[in-house]
């Protein structure tokens, strides 16, 4: 699934991410986390992830809120393509998951986000992420320490800017996460989003971004 710019090459990666891998954070509850590259060839997993990505399009999260726009549920190549086409990451509780290990994914896997480039040419310096929290996992600050993550892997991957385009306002977890992490808020999109959660009206979206070549990080 390519963007409006069509498919988009990342930066020269700037460090090994292998010397940051795996990052290990302790969510609300006291549990472990484990953050690592998903690896595209480990089909059990990039399945379980698949399938949960279209059960949030197909449930569009109703019991709190919207989170992505999709209307209509990927097939694999279009999920591998969106999801995993750039650079995405994988939190595990336990710890890391292995090649050719059977496991219980929905107690496994706590969450995934990706990185990739949010505009083409002279702005690819700009990244854009997108974060998911498995259902079994939520309310423990599995956001809060992905969010801390992506601030360390961004300038890494040799990104210098990141923007996220749709925080839609009637998602406050998000919101919160992203002001608590020192995200400014640089914009509204009036009638941004038709989501399941609010049948009854467009939902505004805000643009969240974050300065990398400053000092404060």
């Amino acid at each position: 699934m390519s963007t409006a710019y069509g498919k988009i090459p990342k930066p020269a990666t700037a460090v090994d991410l292998d010397t940051i891998l795996p990052i290990q954070k302790t969510l609300r509850d006291g549990s472990e986390g484990f953050i690592q590259k998903v690896d595209p060839n480990n089909k059990p997993l990039v399945d379980f992830l698949h399938a949960r990505f279209n059960a949030e399009i197909e449930e569009g999260y109703v019991v709190d809120n919207s989170t992505y726009p999709q209307e209509n549920l990927l097939d694999e190549q279009q999920f591998r393509d969106y999801f995993l086409g750039s650079d995405a990451f994988v939190m595990s509780k336990g710890g890391v998951i292995e090649p050719d290990t059977a496991y219980n994914w929905e107690d496994k896997v706590v969450g995934m986000f990706y990185i990739k480039p949010n505009y083409p040419g002279r702005c690819s310096h700009i990244c854009n992420g997108g974060f998911f929290v498995m259902n079994s996992h939520r309310n423990k600050g599995a956001g809060v320490v992905m969010g801390e993550a992506f601030k360390v892997l961004v300038p890494a991957i040799g990104y210098k800017a990141s923007m996220f385009n749709l925080v839609f306002e009637n998602n406050p977890a998000s919101i919160a996460i992203w002001r608590k992490l020192g995200f400014q808020q640089v914009g509204r999109i009036p009638n941004a989003g038709r989501l399941k959660n609010s049948p009854d009206k467009l939902v505004d979206a805000l643009m969240f971004y974050y300065d990398f070549t400053t000092t404060n990080q």
